[in-house]
């Protein structure tokens, strides 16, 4: 076998070389350590500018978060909690609502809402005294033009805020609302035209802002099934009602907007009831409204006409019994005695003639002469019990005492009555 030797020794010259090349090894590990350790400095830089990155976006978030909250938890510039307490109370008929108003008003004297609170609540105590105070009236008027005033100052600054236009749209519906109760069409007509055309705007660009929805939906209702004294609005406006889709837009203000949420249900009923004939819903709907406002005296009072609507009559005595018992009943001025005459003629219903006179003599002995309209009516009620209690001449008497020019209708239901007792003595003579 042949063995090869491998020379083990070097020469100096291999020796050189040798030395030369562990010399750039190890200078290449070297430089490779320094950029290892070079590129760990950057890294560490870079991760300390990552986090102080991160560490500013998380502020910024927070920053956001914080200011988005803020915004959530303000309308119109005044903080919610306090426009819910005076929706609460208001809705209540509390006394101390026009005081809150009023220091918003002082407090934020920037925003539009404390007069546009001032007028709508006066609108809506103006709807319940059913425009027997004259001076409430005026008063509502007055305040709804100057809210008007300050509502259009405020979004000619702030056109990109949808609530600043809602809050004009609102004023001018409210005041055209009062126009045509009082038979002003044509300024009725120019109001709602212009209410309705921002709330269009506004849904146009903000499909998801509830509270337009709600006197949209309110429009869609009334003018899809046109009741007669809307007619001349109806023909002005030239505005196609669409019964669905506007029951949808009441239920989104009802359950998804602000200011109109309980508003809302106000409407619900009046559409359920008036147009759509469906009572049960309608009480429904007003039973809940009362679960929320039970001293609204006006909501008692229209649920006791309900109920006699629906000849449940001992229901009905109870609501007019409990609305005339509250002292919230101040609020219906001049209405009150046509409660308590809605009362006397159930009573009569349920065969209690006694304290349907009784109501009658006590209206009869409190009403002004002036009213005239009232002070018959309070005689057919009497004359009425009268019948009931067999005092046939009594009751023969009283409804011939009641004169055409004093009241028209009263006196065309007393010759009604008067025929209807002749009727029933004819067939006891056969």
């Amino acid at each position: 076998m042949r063995v090869v030797s491998i020379r083990v020794g070097y020469s100096r010259q291999d020796s050189i070389r040798t030395q030369s090349v562990r010399m750039r090894f190890a200078s290449g590990w070297i430089g490779r350590v320094r950029f290892v350790k070079r590129d760990l400095r950057m890294l560490k830089g870079w991760t300390r500018l990552l986090w102080r990155m991160v560490r500013c976006a998380l502020g910024f978030v927070v920053c956001y978060q914080s200011l988005s909250a803020q915004v959530a938890d303000f309308y119109l510039g005044v903080p919610k909690e306090k426009i819910e307490r005076i929706m609460t109370l208001g809705y209540n008929l509390d006394p101390r609502t026009a005081g809150l108003i009023d220091a918003i008003t002082e407090s934020y004297p920037n925003s539009p809402l404390g007069p546009c609170l001032n007028a709508a609540r006066l609108f809506r105590l103006d709807g319940y005294a059913g425009g027997t105070d004259e001076g409430l009236a005026e008063r509502f008027e007055k305040a709804s033009e100057k809210a008007i005033e300050v509502a259009k100052g405020y979004y000619s600054e702030n056109e990109s805020d949808p609530t600043a236009r809602h809050a004009l749209a609102m004023c001018e519906l409210n005041l055209a609302r009062y126009y045509i109760e009082n038979g002003r069409w044509l300024a009725g007509f120019f109001k709602a035209n212009s209410g309705l055309a921002h709330l269009k705007g506004i849904l146009k660009e903000y499909p998801d802002f509830h509270d337009a929805k709600m006197p949209l939906g309110v429009a869609n209702c009334f003018l899809d099934e046109v009741p007669a004294y809307l007619k001349p609005i109806a023909l002005l406006l030239r505005f196609s009602g669409d019964m669905e889709k506007g029951l949808e837009q009441l239920h989104d203000a009802e359950n998804k907007g602000f200011l109109t949420r309980y508003e809302s249900l106000y409407y619900q009923v009046g559409i359920q009831w008036e147009l759509l004939e469906d009572k049960e819903k309608a009480g429904e709907i007003l039973n809940r409204f009362l679960e929320l406002f039970p001293n609204n005296v006006d909501a008692v009072v229209l649920l006791g006409h309900l109920r006699r609507k629906q000849e449940r009559h001992q229901e009905a005595f109870d609501a007019y019994d409990q609305a005339l018992s509250l002292p919230e009943v101040s609020y219906l001025h001049d209405m009150r005695d046509w409660v308590s005459m809605h009362m006397g003629n159930t009573a009569i219903h349920l065969e209690d003639p006694e304290t349907g006179l009784e109501i009658a003599e006590s209206l009869l002995g409190t009403l002004e002469d002036s009213r005239k309209e009232a002070r018959s009516w309070a005689q057919v009620l009497e004359a009425n019990a009268y019948w009931h209690l067999d005092q046939r001449d009594r009751a023969r008497e009283n409804f011939t005492a009641i004169r055409r020019k004093d009241s028209p209708s009263a006196y065309k239901a007393a010759k009604a009555m008067l025929e209807k007792m002749d009727a029933e003595e004819s067939n006891d003579e056969a």
